[in-house]
Parts: C-alpha cells; sequence; structure tokens
C-alpha cells in the first residue's frame, strides 16, 4: 500500500510542478480541488471558487516565470492512504533558476482525494517561514 500511496503522490506532483512552469492553468487546477485549504505558517486561507484558484495560479506561475525558474522539484518523503479514496503525503520543494536555488528548500504536506478516477489536492500546508501565501518568490520584474 505505501509502495502505490508514493507512486500516485509522486506523480501528483510531478504533474502539477510542470504544469506550473507551462503555465498550463487547466492542467494544474483540474488537481486541485475545491474549497482547497492552504494553511502557512502566516495563516489559513480558503480556495473557495476557480476564479480565486486561476488567480492564485497565475500569481505563484508569474512569480516562477519572474525568477527564471527552469526546475520546481518536488520530491515525496512520505505518503499513506487514508482509505480507498484519500492519501496523506509529505514532499521536499527546490526551486531552481540555472542551477541555483531562487528560495530556500522547503516541506509541504498534501491531502490527496479520488474524484471521478482524478487524484487532487484538497489540502495543502506550506511550511515557509520566509514567505506568506500567495507570495511564495518575490518578483524581479512587473509581474
Amino acid at each position: 500500500m505505501g509502495t502505490e500511496a508514493m507512486r500516485i503522490y509522486q506523480e501528483f506532483l510531478d504533474v502539477t510542478a510542470a504544469a506550473l512552469l507551462a503555465r498550463d492553468a487547466e492542467a494544474f487546477l483540474a488537481r486541485v480541488f475545491l474549497p482547497h485549504v492552504i494553511v502557512t505558517d502566516a495563516g489559513t486561507f480558503e480556495v473557495a471558487d476557480a476564479a480565486t484558484a486561476r488567480r492564485h495560479f497565475f500569481g505563484f506561475a508569474d512569480a516562477l516565470l519572474s525568477q527564471g525558474t527552469d526546475c520546481y522539484a518536488r520530491i515525496a518523503k512520505q505518503a499513506e492512504f487514508d482509505g480507498p479514496d484519500r492519501i496523506h503525503g509529505r514532499h521536499e520543494a527546490a526551486i531552481t533558476a540555472g542551477g541555483k536555488l531562487v528560495a530556500p528548500r522547503f516541506e509541504n504536506e498534501t491531502e490527496l482525494r479520488l474524484r471521478d478516477g482524478v487524484w487532487g489536492s484538497s489540502r495543502t500546508r506550506h511550511h515557509t517561514r520566509f514567505v506568506a501565501w500567495p507570495d511564495i518568490l518575490p518578483r524581479t520584474d512587473n509581474s
């Protein structure tokens, strides 16, 4: 069971990271189930509707672009089933441009749920003391 949960979780991480770098909102948001709860050290936020989800997506995708990000690596560290349609996982994220970190590595926890054959996130915990959601990265241009 643990190996299958890790495979599903890592696939989710890979698909959503690729969608962010490609600025593919449809691919990314197909894996984000609303309402979506985001927890950071600064507070808890609920993304309740599609318009808000798109705004957050493009805010983060544009920040990645403005930093020249060429790799958004998210590596699953732990994932376990909590019933047949729920996985709780933990992963580390590293965002780089030209082989250099654009922000310190940070850990996240994500709860995945299975809906209509798709695994998507319903809750995310960002362990990032150096930022506040949704501004994970500083911007270097007028994006």
